[in-house]
């Protein structure tokens, strides 16, 4: 019956005028608060009925209907009178803490009230409120508490939000699957990693979990994570491995791999069930992320093959806010005594302030700023607000610079841009309005660092000295790190980034500012709008639990332009449904589908060949093809018939075994049966086997250029074959033997300059220009392409061998080639190093300074990496903080 009563009361004070018109006044106040500098509240503004308002707020239980509305503004007033009057009214503390322990936001409490030690501050707080009132606050941080084992066996107690309870008791059920998704800001990768570190503390003998994320970018950042958690307690015996070990080699007893999809397919193709008997957990982050074409589709094939074959504790996939996350509910297999369950919230634990930013026409130093009040409506903050400089370019580059300067400044800014040279451009921008350099010893050493060991002008190495930092998915590891590093330190103020930051990098900051977010489609290269799903996850990054509790984001619209961008994703629901990548192909390019299939000599478009791939590996499996493609909602029985018949028509045809093609994942059947049939009739197989010594580049241009030509371009012309096949050639063999990234910036800018550039000076444009593209050659060709296709020449090679009955031939195969070219390096020291989770530079710095012996396994190196920082070895202090990471 209370319910009822507080959810109707709730109800009429939201209905009421008087209210909103309270309420929208605040919410103006506050905004206009973050502009000025100086702000002095002017507004009378009846704070003892919004509190009130906001105290029946909280009482409205999750279960109501628009129950996230409601608290949402309850924090919202909770939050900002605090901000604002906390100083003049004691009152105004003690109802604002009340409002936010009946929402259950204790972290908030234990940051913004209670200078983290919240237990005291609840001590003291029980003797200023009526009996009543302490024991229901007292009884709510009960319920929102929980105890983990700390260091030495001593309790450690976190404080969470009403989600992240309901995660964590989630996590701990004995479901067979959770599926959950919520906003970006709410907590969620700190409840993951901590229950992961329980649940390792209380295994006995064994313990194996596999982390999925999307990117290798992510891979560092969970891995550090997670044994920054470890190390917490010395006592634990764990390992954290981002490399998929050998066949030979033993598993350890207690282990957490953090793999993309491709090293989880690479590492379940060398590990059947037989050796993997028993996986306790499978998580996966940036669940939604199955939609991405190509990505999505391995991710898919992925979570396949660990369904069917192998026996699996616990599935747990985490989106951000998406509308359907029972999806993942429906792709894992309902076993007997199979049970599941998925949770979706749409409430943020932050307060987010969504500003539509515009100039004034003929007006170079005005903006018009509004709040847009999450109803389709805006509110005005400053009809003109007037910046001290005036603008001076009307570009996407110099608008996003110009706004970040004039409303970013005392704060943690991201700026989003559409690229990487974009992303030069806003910095340069930038520049030119900071003018004074603020330059921290450490950020001097790190320039001139990075001046030398990428080059002299490359634009980070001078933007870092404005506390201006770049970030974008295909630079060097080092430097991202490091970057994102001196950002969550406050060293810098602004950091701007490309689409990295929708997939799932920590980089949370006050302010945001995005001006018509786009991506580049990989197929068209054409820069589009990004999708509704990824613009909300990157507005989650303005403001984050455990650290801001406010966030801005600036939308802003371009002077000239009479785009209305925004109405996009503002006027429009949040959420979207997400639908796997492999039923987006089947269903909708089924045409192109089968023709890829069948023709070897036809191109396909990013995703088709992945989805080629997975659905002959459906084939495979026991129930087979047609009933996995039945599971499609809404796909057509004729287009079934026709997948199905096809891939049994082309199943007769293949001649490899399952076993290879499983293992050459996202490569299409038929073209990994084209090159096969091109091996075993070579008179001399010997001559087509990859060289194991790096400096025959003649060979190994031969054979990466028939490669390419049977399984990535099969129509392209011979002479353009060649070019193309060097442009792979070069740079892999210079990546594997661990040429510094100077180097290999100066022989590819002396050769752009010779034929592109015709030996013209280059300006410091087009030599950042040519560095992101020799970083792009690095990380699409030789890290992505090049690994996956030799990994598939030589599994095809070893086949032949078999066929042929040259068994003798097998042992000059270079297995460990894809391995290195995916981490740079071919030295043991320096690819155990590289496992342990430092950047291939740092690698190469260190590994000199090892002794001269055998390490038969790679956490030996841990005890060499603590003697480095003990003994003061002169190293850049990049590396430095980057082995600090893994053994302080």
């Amino acid at each position: 019956m209370s319910q009822c009563i507080f959810y109707q009361s709730a109800k009429n004070l939201w209905d009421d005028p008087e209210f909103q018109d309270n309420y929208q006044r605040l919410k103006v106040t506050n905004v206009q608060s973050n502009l000025v500098n100086d702000f002095q509240l002017n507004e009378i503004l009846d704070f003892s009925s919004l509190l009130r308002s906001a105290s029946i707020f909280s009482l409205v239980k999750h279960s109501e209907k628009n129950s996230d509305k409601f608290h949402e503004a309850a924090f919202r007033i909770a939050y900002i009178s605090k901000k604002m009057m906390s100083e003049k009214s004691d009152n105004v503390s003690n109802l604002s803490m009340i409002i936010l322990s009946r929402l259950g936001n204790f972290p908030t409490l234990k940051k913004q009230y209670a200078d983290d030690n919240l237990v005291s501050y609840l001590d003291g707080v029980r003797s200023k409120l009526p009996h009543s009132l302490a024991l229901e606050t007292l009884a709510r941080y009960d319920g929102n508490t929980v105890s983990i084992q700390g260091n030495s066996n001593e309790p450690n107690v976190l404080e969470l939000t009403d989600f992240q309870r309901k995660l964590w008791d989630g996590l701990n059920n004995q479901y067979n699957l959770l599926s959950f998704s919520s906003p970006t800001s709410s907590g969620k990768t700190f409840i993951l990693q901590n229950f992961l570190v329980e649940k390792v503390k209380h295994s006995t003998e064994k313990f194996l979990a596999i982390y999925l994320v999307p990117t290798r970018a992510l891979i560092n950042e969970v891995s550090f994570s997670l044994r920054d958690l470890f190390k917490k307690d010395e006592s634990l015996d764990i390992r954290v491995l981002t490399l998929s070990i050998d066949k030979e080699e033993e598993l350890p007893n207690k282990v957490i791999y953090v793999f993309t999809q491709e090293r989880l397919l690479s590492f379940l193709s060398n590990h059947g069930a037989d050796r993997l008997p028993f996986v306790d957990i499978v998580m996966v982050d940036e669940a939604h992320q199955i939609a991405e074409r190509a990505r999505g589709t391995l991710l898919h094939q992925a979570l396949n093959w660990l369904n069917n074959s192998y026996n699996i504790g616990k599935f747990i996939f985490c989106s951000p806010v998406i509308s359907n996350p029972e999806l993942f509910e429906t792709l894992i297999c309902q076993r007997a005594n199979f049970s599941s369950e998925s949770h979706m919230t749409t409430l943020s634990p932050v307060t987010q302030n969504l500003l539509i930013v515009s100039s004034i026409r003929r007006v170079t130093n005005r903006l018009k700023v509004e709040l847009h009040d999450g109803h389709n409506g805006r509110l005005c903050i400053h009809d003109r607000l007037e910046l001290k400089i005036k603008r001076k370019g009307t570009s996407k580059a110099s608008f996003l610079a110009y706004c970040a300067f004039n409303l970013g400044k005392r704060k943690r800014n991201i700026i989003y841009v559409d690229g990487p040279s974009s992303a030069d451009s806003v910095a340069s921008e930038l520049i030119k309005l900071i003018q004074i350099q603020e330059c921290t010893e450490e950020i001097y050493e790190l320039s001139s660092y990075i001046k030398k060991t990428i080059h002299k002008d490359y634009v980070l190495a001078e933007s870092l000295k404005y506390r201006i930092g770049i970030h974008y998915g295909k630079m060097p590891s080092l430097l991202k790190d490091t970057v994102e590093r001196l950002f969550r330190e406050e060293k810098l103020d602004f950091i701007i980034c490309t689409s990295t930051l929708a997939q799932g990098v920590n980089l949370p900051a006050q302010n945001l500012f995005i001006l018509d977010p786009k991506v580049q489609n990989s197929d068209t290269r054409i820069n589009e709008q990004i999708d509704k799903s990824s613009f909300w996850n990157i507005v989650g990054r303005a403001g984050r639990l455990y650290k801001d509790f406010e966030g801005n984001v600036f939308l802003l619209k371009q002077p000239s332009n009479n785009e209305q961008w925004e109405d996009t994703y503002l006027n429009e629901e949040k959420l979207s449904s997400v639908i796997p990548a492999t039923q987006t192909v089947i269903t909708n390019e089924s045409a192109l589908l089968l023709e890829h299939l069948t023709d070897t000599e036809k191109n396909a478009n990013k995703g088709i060949e992945e989805t080629a791939s997975y659905i002959y590996d459906l084939a495979n499996f026991e129930n087979g093809i047609r009933h996995e493609l039945n599971k499609i909602p809404d796909l057509e029985n004729s287009v079934i018939d026709e997948v199905t018949a096809t891939v049994n028509e082309i199943k007769e045809k293949i001649t490899i075994s399952n076993e290879i093609i499983r293992a050459n994942v996202g490569i299409s059947p038929v073209r990994q049966q084209g090159l096969f049939d091109f091996l075993i009739i070579q008179k001399e197989l010997s001559e087509w086997i990859l060289p194991r010594n790096l400096s025959d580049s003649d060979k190994f241009h031969r054979v990466i250029a028939k490669i390419l030509k049977l399984i990535d371009s099969p129509t392209m012309d011979d002479d353009v074959l060649s070019s193309y096949a060097w442009a792979f050639t070069i740079p892999a063999l210079s990546w594997i033997k661990g040429t510094p990234i100077n180097k290999m910036v100066n022989v590819y800018l002396s050769y752009k300059s010779e034929k592109k550039y015709k030996n013209e000076d280059l300006s410091v444009k087009q030599i950042n220009t040519e560095i992101r593209s020799l970083f792009t050659d690095i990380e699409s060709n030789v890290r992505f392409k090049l690994v996956k296709y030799i990994n598939c020449y030589n599994n095809l090679c070893v086949e032949a061998c078999v066929q042929r009955k040259e068994e003798h031939l097998i042992e000059l195969i270079p297995s460990h080639l894809p391995l290195f070219l995916e981490v740079g390096v071919s030295n043991p020291i320096q690819l155990g190093l590289v496992s342990l989770g430092l950047s291939r530079i740092t690698a190469l710095e260190i590994s000199g300074k090892f002794k001269n012996k055998d390490y038969s396994e790679t956490y030996e190196l841990l005890p060499e990496l603590k003697n480095i920082l003990i003994n003061n070895v002169d190293l850049p202090v990049a590396c430095i903080e980057e082995i600090k990471r893994i053994v302080d």
